[in-house]
């Protein structure tokens, strides 16, 4: 999600501050197809996730993942575990109460590899990955060329930079660029929603 100049948050730190009722829908459409969601650390903590009926997969190489956190707070029996995709040093290190509440899968020895946590998912059967973000770890799935698909919503505000972020980051940029080929673009009450899917051939 972004708004009209390019930021994915607002004055609160939050997408929500800029989202629509028409974002609120259709992420739940998004969410109810797919089989994992998909998220950076930051993003989790500077979100608060609540506890999902989907199993929330997280990239975090530093397991910096507080248990105040709504998602392990508000976790019931019937939550589905966090999965945590790290590396082997970290997950050496992890806390006894996040082993606890959380699988910790390791995917690469001193930094988390995006190719294997994919395949970390795809093997536990969650073949349909719908990534949430942030900028940072949507960034390196790009670069890695792991990103089929790129669904984005542009809301009808304007921020004016402040607190927010784009939506993805590379350190660099991409050299060479990633060229997606749109394949639907829907609007509803100033709220534009853009499907674009990865061109046949890239890498």
């Amino acid at each position: 999600m972004s708004s009209l100049d390019g930021v994915m948050r607002g004055p609160d730190g939050t997408s929500r501050s800029i989202a629509s009722q028409a974002d609120a829908r259709v992420f739940s459409i998004l969410r109810s197809r797919a089989d994992v969601v998909l998220v950076g650390a930051g993003t989790l903590r500077d979100e608060d996730y609540h506890p999902s009926r989907l199993p929330i997969a997280v990239v975090s190489g530093s397991l910096d993942l507080p248990m105040s956190l709504r998602l392990f707070r508000l976790r019931t029996d019937e939550t589905p575990r966090t999965i945590v995709l790290t590396s082997e040093e970290a997950a050496v290190g992890a806390a006894p109460e996040l082993e606890a509440i959380a699988d910790l899968v390791p995917c690469g020895v001193a930094e988390v590899d995006l190719a294997l946590a994919i395949e970390a998912l795809v093997t536990r059967g969650l073949g349909r990955i719908h990534c949430e973000g942030g900028p940072r770890l949507l960034g390196d799935l790009a670069h890695a060329g792991l990103l089929d698909e790129l669904l984005l919503s542009i809301t009808p505000s304007l921020q004016g930079g402040g607190p927010g972020e784009h939506i993805m980051s590379v350190q660099g940029g991409l050299d060479p660029s990633l060229r997606l080929r749109t394949t639907q673009v829907l609007e509803e009450d100033g709220t534009v929603f853009i499907r674009a899917s990865r061109e046949h051939g890239e890498a």
